[in-house]
């Protein structure tokens, strides 16, 4: 009676959950990493629609307001009582002892704020639109992070170099991917003479040192070059000493798989070497690749953004958070502008992000972690 009742138990719960739901119901049981999710989510949400977020096209200047500081948003209105959301212009003052520039809120130059206003043309699946998130109603200029040297928006070029600094990432991850698991799979499978030479070339890609071997191969680029072919130069030459790591984690890995009874059965019916390493060594090497994407990312974001901040990555006039970084490189301007570091942020956030979504996928993969 004991064996009926529990199978009649277990009948009721329903049929057993495959792999993939069960990481899918650990995952969403990981808070930290559903939030590191969330953060992701936005990240690539802000890159896609960058041009409908940002108020400005990132070359379009507000002579004007030069280094003018952050603009913030207001709902009390200066006689009381609550008021559309507005913001308010800056006048320059001088210091007339240190002669030093300072900037003082201007009353008398108030501009209403309003949702999904007209402004510079954009583009999106080769659509063309005006339309922006927020502006002003006059259309005038506002400024939420202020403005660098040349007038230009910072929140605007922030929001648009979130789809160079994304893609870059995606690219370099998504191609260094490719070229590890093709070269670790078919290493730790086929073994041999071809393994040992293979691994050879493996030694001599990880024996350079990084950042001294990353300068060295960017200062080559041609500068007078295109933008856009200079970004593809510098996504391969990042590729070029990325894939190596996962491919010597994957031929480990395959070695062991290889071995085991599945793999076994699978050549003794004679199923072709493509049809084992397609339908059994990948899959069951998915768990890490993934893991080790979602790591991946985010270090080639700090590595872009290091590189363009040291003004041999991305160039203009193509925006990344590295190439406004650029702009403060010294102590002088971090002092006149120091919302120029605002990109800093975006960078933190997306990082940590990503490390969090990625720790939860790790732990969530885990066969022996607690379900």
């Amino acid at each position: 009676m004991t064996d009926i009742s529990l199978n009649a138990e277990a009948v009721k719960q329903g049929p057993s959950l495959g792999y993939w739901q069960l990481v899918r119901r650990r995952f969403l049981r990981n808070r930290y990493g559903v939030v590191g999710l969330i953060g992701c989510l936005f990240i690539m949400l802000t890159a896609v629609f960058s041009g409908f977020i940002a108020p400005y096209a990132p070359e379009t200047k507000d002579r004007s307001a030069v280094y003018s500081p952050p603009q913030a948003i207001r709902i009390m209105a200066p006689e009381g009582g609550l008021s559309r959301p507005y913001v308010l212009g800056f006048r320059e003052e001088m210091h007339p002892v240190t002669f030093e520039i300072t900037f003082v809120p201007d009353e008398t130059a108030r501009q209403n704020l309003a949702l999904f206003v007209r402004g510079d043309a954009w583009t999106f699946l080769g659509m063309t639109f005006d339309r922006h998130l927020i502006g002003t109603t006059d259309g005038g200029f506002v400024h939420f992070l202020g403005t660098d040297s040349l007038g230009r928006d910072v929140f605007s070029r922030m929001i648009q170099g979130t789809r160079i600094t994304l893609l870059m990432g995606v690219l370099v991850m998504a191609a260094s991917c490719a070229v590890g698991i093709t070269i670790g799979v078919t290493s730790g499978y086929v073994g041999g003479r071809f393994d040992m030479i293979v691994q050879r070339v493996v030694e001599f890609v990880k024996s350079f040192p990084d950042l001294p071997l990353y300068l060295a191969l960017v200062a080559i680029l041609p500068r007078r070059a295109e933008p856009m072919m200079i970004f593809v130069m510098f996504a391969a030459i990042l590729v070029l000493l990325r894939w190596a790591d996962l491919s010597r984690e994957l031929r480990g890995k395959v070695i062991a798989l290889r071995s085991m009874d599945y793999v076994r059965a699978a050549v003794a019916v004679g199923a072709s070497d493509r049809r084992i390493i397609g339908r059994h060594i990948v899959p069951n090497t998915s768990s890490h690749i993934i893991v080790w994407a979602t790591y991946q990312l985010p270090e080639v974001i700090l590595l872009e953004s290091f590189l363009s901040f040291l003004g041999v990555g991305v160039q203009a006039p193509m925006v990344s958070w590295g190439t406004m970084l650029n702009q403060v490189r010294d102590f002088q301007s971090f002092a006149a502008a120091p919302w120029l570091m605002a990109p800093v942020g975006m960078i933190v956030i997306s990082v940590l992000a990503f490390n969090a979504f990625g720790d939860g996928l790790r732990d969530a993969m885990d066969p022996y972690s607690n379900d």
